[in-house]
């Protein structure tokens, strides 16, 4: 296994008193019970060190939570900057391998542990003829229940030694990640961040303030080269929007702090072609899209949804974006002048991204209005360009600077 990952099995022995080739079993384990891995020597790097991660987390030792139960929590302050459209099934790959290998041959996947049969007998719920502690209620399939062409299965935990050996888990692991600008307030001057924070639970669907001063509470990460931190399932409700007190307004107000050099997420509208270059992560046999900050004047906006097949909606809306450097580095003709930001449903529909905040009140905003942007970075061919473009996860809009909807309209890039 590569240096990250063992650094972090390494950590795992240590504080559970374990030798090396025991922790790396447990931690193999752990791969096929969870994600269904069986060979992770044939898996990439950066997904190893990212489940490696993982696992320490999981199996950290519990204690009284500073969020009010769960695993231990310390305080980040800063900026909620963005959401997934949609949460990420952590388990999908596990569901999938284990569904195929049913489906080709069923009495090889229940014999390896990885599937059992669920039947209803005498009122219980049972899984391969074992009761379980779930009562059947009417035409309700049980939580753990997966129906296959004609059969009902659960994925089972095959890895011998836990205290739920054999048992069923749930067909989905889901996590939706947030996009969070800060850090513990006493590093929050020297060192801000920008966060991937991991929601489960009704926190994934909870509603969230942009470009607001937050604090949340989250599980510590203690290795200073991963930006993925966890929370327990009450993250939404120990989160609190919080006044600046001794802060600096290069920390309480977005248009400074999301444009902030000590950062390192604000990336120029003239250099976001570099960026991606420079940013992307190299994953399996292609790249992992960097996430950046970047600022611009819309030049047009619609508001008619796109069909989208890719989209959890179904749909997505677009807008662009331009700026004087932009335009000062490639001409106001060039495709490079504009980026297209797509904007999809799920934040359309939550995230106000055509609309800025004016004391309690949302209010549409025109062209020609500047936009603080959080999302995927990406490149395309366009005519003999590479182009690049953004899919948005969050859109914020300084309400002392933003056109409202009625005085604008006009999409003439030499007002620019």
């Amino acid at each position: 296994m590569n240096e990250e990952v063992m650094e972090r099995i390494t950590a795992y022995a240590e504080r559970t008193g374990k030798d090396k080739d025991e922790a790396v079993g447990e931690f193999v384990q752990w791969l096929s019970d969870e994600f269904g891995v069986t060979d992770w020597q044939s898996e990439d790097a950066y997904l190893l060190t990212e489940w490696a991660e993982m696992f320490v987390i999981d199996t950290r030792n519990l204690g009284r939570s500073g969020s009010g139960g769960g695993r231990d929590t310390i305080a980040f302050v800063g900026h909620i900057v963005g959401m997934n459209d949609s949460p990420t099934d952590l388990r999908r790959r596990q569901r999938e391998e284990a569904v195929s290998l049913f489906k080709r041959d069923s009495n090889r996947a229940i014999e390896q542990g990885l599937v059992g049969i669920v039947k209803a007998k005498e009122g219980v719920w049972n899984v391969n003829g074992e009761p379980t502690k779930e009562r059947v209620d009417g035409d309700n399939l049980p939580w753990f229940a997966l129906e296959v062409d004609n059969a009902m299965i659960a994925l089972l935990n095959n890895r011998e030694g836990t205290a739920t050996y054999g048992k069923p888990v749930a067909p989905k692991s889901e996590v939706r990640y947030m996009h969070f600008l800060g850090n513990e307030v006493n590093k929050l001057s020297e060192n801000p961040r920008l966060w991937r924070i991991a929601l489960s639970g009704k926190s994934m669907s909870s509603e969230y303030e942009l470009g607001v001063l937050t604090q949340v509470q989250v599980v510590p990460q203690n290795d200073p080269t991963r930006d993925t931190v966890y929370t327990n399932r009450d993250f939404c409700d120990t989160m609190v929007y919080i006044e600046g007190g001794d802060l600096a307004s290069d920390f309480t107000d977005a248009s400074r702090f999301w444009l902030n050099d000590k950062h390192g997420a604000y990336v120029d509208l003239a250099e976001l072609l570099d960026a991606y270059d420079e940013r992307k992560i190299a994953y399996n046999d292609g790249f992992l899209s960097p996430t950046v900050i970047t600022k611009g004047y819309v030049s047009r906006l619609s508001k008619e949804p796109n069909d989208n097949q890719y989209d959890s909606t179904g749909r997505n809306f677009r807008l662009s974006i331009t700026s004087l450097t932009a335009q000062s580095t490639y001409g106001r003709e060039s495709p490079l002048s504009e980026i297209t930001v797509w904007i999809p449903g799920g934040l359309y529909d939550e995230g106000h991204p055509f609309e800025f905040k004016k004391g309690e009140e949302w209010l549409p905003y025109a062209e020609r209005t500047p936009v603080l942007i959080c999302g995927q970075l990406k490149t395309r061919m366009f005519r003999d360009d590479m182009v690049p473009s953004l899919t948005a996860y969050g859109i914020y809009v300084p309400p002392r600077t933003a056109r409202p909807g009625a005085s604008g309209g006009n999409t003439d890039l030499d007002q620019f």
